[in-house]
């Protein structure tokens, strides 16, 4: 996949995850696709397969009260790119907490995605004010 494939890839599968198009952005991804997050978050775990992306996409944007995601960089190399990625949650009133996803190519798919936390803290308090 070229770069632009590759960018243009990405723009669709967080312009309907944006959208709450969960469903249409799982057929953006291959059959074994994982996503890993970190055990520290309370959503933390590793998510294996198609519908395993449908059941933690909408679990983060319930538990972390996400009402808006806003990609804002894409790095890329060979198969993969990194994209910055800050989150509105509601209840937060500081800078939007931003998370860099590695996101990972296989074919004309995405197979992987792994985000890193730069302040896992903003995610954690709203999750706590949820419960």
């Amino acid at each position: 996949m070229t770069q632009d494939e590759q960018a243009d890839l990405l723009k669709r599968h967080y312009a309907l995850n944006a959208l709450g198009n969960h469903a249409e952005a799982r057929e953006l991804l291959t059959d074994d696709f994982v996503i890993t997050v970190p055990a520290f978050m309370p959503f933390g775990g590793v998510y294996r397969g198609k519908d395993a992306f449908l059941e933690l996409i909408p679990k983060v944007r319930e538990m972390a009260a996400v009402v808006a995601i806003k990609p804002v960089a894409t790095s890329f190399g060979s198969d993969h790119a990194v994209e910055i990625v800050e989150f509105f949650l509601r209840g937060h009133d500081g800078p939007p907490p931003q998370v860099a996803e590695l996101v990972r190519f296989e074919g004309d798919r995405i197979c992987e995605i792994r985000p890193f936390y730069s302040d896992p803290h903003p995610f954690m308090a709203v999750t706590a004010r949820q419960d």
